[in-house]
């Protein structure tokens, strides 16, 4: 696993820790139609202006519908280029990334997905008359010669358009020494992916975003019927970028600030609050999107040290993240620790993207460093020694201010590519159920057990020659792979007793009958018993009615 998590496609994550076959590199260079132009001048992107949030609205509603006439949509784009998703996009090579421009959607895909320069008469000719001059009342491309290039990338995700600044192309990645640290990071990378794919719901609700970026979480909640959303990023270029974000998709609601995580909004609660802040490991802040300070984690933990002030009862918290264990500290723990007093309010959830070994991660990063570099990274793998941190995990921590008399539940699971809210959902549903203590084993006594449609077994046999029987089962496991992938040690027996459940018992009459046939001892109670149901139910290997799993297309 990758720090920056799998590979972003569009934009790299870091400059120095990055995932594989990403297109990265220097600054944009003015390109037409054969491509990127070598003889060209790189423009650096800090210098690009940004758009024009003073546009008349008129410019505004222009815009909504020059895109929309040229299905300028995700499932319309991925056809014509052959990308399976605007996620698995790729800069200037997909099938048409040098081929000469068709119509309205070429144009739109060559300017501000390709990066491509375009003679403003010939985008007038497949955009529609004056196109090219709206483009540039709203700051979205500027004059080079008698061409136009785009300023900024601007695409459709999550049902919204949205811009963000350019990807760069070339061999060196993002060079921070260049200056510009302030750079707006996509939305339609594999990090964010991963992010949107399990935001909770925003109907009728307050919900804040930090370190917001294109504010696509925030925007989202408004898209989707939030009462109000803000999106607070430390930078102004972010902030810019979110406000006009808002306005060109109509969405008053929103609200974008500048600040320090939760200042512009002091003594305020808010129903959700998510961020995907910046995570990777850096001992000094080169890319604001990208540094998370010496671990990584320094605004991740800043975020959550205050969410008692600012999560309000029943509200959730979603934070998409780098996060370690460290000696004798698992990340549940250390997680608890930075809520303090007041960490019992709160359900945890978190659900894990992968692991990495930090010191098998540096020693490739090692292996790959110029002679330039390595004191870097040495000086990186020392600290993140010295801080005992064991592995690193790539994350999304969700916690829920559960605001009942109990105490706080934990569980960590791994997801899946098919996560979403439905299955966080259901995971906060059991936590629920499960703080009900006696009650809740003796409510799941009278449901219906049945074995999940996902599960799968597999036993190790031994050869036992000369016997009766010439294999003998040794080991084996049954696995699911829904509402989460989890795996549990299973024999023959244990394989045949889930296989009887059909639903048409309940654990009651499961548990009388195991005890008449002299499988249980007679004086075992039956929540005894229920201990070890209710965990193969929280495990997904039996399905009740009580807590039915979520529907996995209904949920993606």
């Amino acid at each position: 696993m990758s720090l920056c998590t799998t590979h972003d496609t569009i934009w790299r994550m870091s400059s120095e820790m990055l995932p594989e076959n990403d297109v990265a590199g220097d600054h944009p260079s003015v390109s037409t139609r054969t491509g990127p132009s070598a003889g060209s001048s790189p423009r650096s992107l800090a210098q690009a202006a940004p758009p024009r949030l003073d546009a008349p609205e008129e410019d505004y509603a222009a815009l909504r519908t020059l895109l929309a006439t040229h299905r300028f949509d995700e499932p319309t784009i991925c056809a014509r280029t052959e990308s399976p998703s605007l996620y698995d996009f790729h800069s200037q090579n997909h099938k048409r990334g040098t081929a000469t421009p068709e119509h309205g959607l070429d144009a739109l895909i060559w300017l501000f997905l390709d990066c491509h320069a375009m003679p403003a008469g010939e985008a007038d000719a497949l955009l529609g008359s004056g196109s090219a001059a709206l483009l540039g009342r709203l700051g979205l491309v500027e004059a080079v010669g008698d061409t136009i290039v785009g300023t900024v990338l601007l695409y459709p995700t999550s049902g919204l358009y949205l811009i963000s600044d350019r990807p760069t192309f070339g061999e060196k990645g993002v060079r921070p020494e260049d200056g510009a640290t302030d750079l707006v990071y996509p939305a339609i990378t594999n990090s964010v992916r991963v992010f949107v794919s399990t935001l909770p719901p925003s109907r009728g609700k307050r919900y804040l975003e930090l370190c917001s970026g294109t504010g696509i979480a925030a925007l989202d909640a408004a898209h989707r019927g939030a009462e109000h959303a803000w999106a607070i990023d430390i930078t102004a270029r972010s902030t810019h970028f979110a406000a006009f974000n808002a306005r060109m998709n109509a969405l008053p609601n929103v609200t974008a600030l500048q600040g320090d995580l939760y200042a512009p909004v002091e003594g305020q609660q808010f129903d959700v609050i998510s961020a995907h802040p910046p995570y990777v490991p850096a001992t000094s802040t080169a890319l604001i999107y990208r540094d998370g300070g010496e671990d990584g984690e320094q605004i991740s933990r800043a975020i959550m040290a205050r969410l008692p002030d600012f999560l309000a009862p029943e509200g959730i918290f979603h934070c998409t993240c780098l996060f370690s264990s460290r000696k004798n500290k698992p990340i549940a723990r250390r997680l608890r620790d930075i809520l303090g007093a007041q960490a019992d309010e709160f359900d945890l959830v978190v659900l894990s993207n992968g692991f990495s070994d930090f010191m098998q991660h540096y020693g490739k990063e090692l292996a790959a460093a110029t002679d330039e570099a390595i004191p870097g990274v040495v000086t990186q793998m020392r600290r993140l020694r010295d801080l005992e941190v064991e592995q690193l995990q790539f994350c999304t921590i969700v916690m829920r201010r559960h605001g009942k008399p109990r105490v706080g539940g934990t569980v960590a699971v791994e997801r899946d590519g098919g996560t979403r809210w439905a299955e966080v959902l259901w995971l906060l549903r059991m936590q629920d159920f499960l703080g009900e203590g006696e009650r809740a084993l003796a409510a799941m006594l009278e449901a219906r057990p049945r074995l999940a449609a996902t599960a799968r077994l597999s036993l190790t046999y031994t050869a036992t020659p000369g016997a009766e029987e010439a294999w003998t089962p040794a080991e084996g496991a049954i696995s699911v792979t829904h509402p989460f992938p989890d795996r549990i040690s299973a024999n023959a027996a244990d394989a045949a007793f889930y296989a009887s459940c059909t639903g048409g018992r309940t654990f009651a009459e499961i548990f009388h009958q195991l005890q008449a046939e002299g499988a249980l001892p007679p004086d075992l109670p039956p929540l005894q018993f229920m201990h070890t149901m209710v965990s193969l139910v929280a495990k997904g290997v039996l399905e009740t009615d009580l807590l039915p799993f979520p529907n996995r297309t209904m949920a993606s």
